[in-house]
């Protein structure tokens, strides 16, 4: 057990502290329901739900976008590819 503070890391594995951000915007009926179905479907919160699917989106979005990749979706009806415009 190291001797540092219960959640303070020691310096090699430090992160940069970053703080949580407010913020206030309009979504459409399309993007609440997104938001419902993640929230019923994993019993979470709306907050948690919103930054897992920001998480989601950026993920996908740096792939894509920033990496070149390209990302498919296979499922029982065959296999899709995932194109951003």
């Amino acid at each position: 057990m190291s001797g540092n503070r219960p959640g303070v890391e020691s310096p090699q594995h430090s992160r940069p502290t970053v703080t949580p951000k407010r913020i206030n915007v309009a979504i459409s009926p399309e993007m609440v329901r997104a938001l419902e179905n993640v929230i019923t479907r994993e019993g979470i919160t709306l907050t948690e739900a919103l930054r897992r699917l920001v998480g989601y989106g950026d993920f996908v979005y740096r792939a894509i976008k920033e990496g070149g990749e390209q990302l498919t979706v296979t499922g029982p009806d065959g296999t899709r590819e995932v194109i951003l415009l």
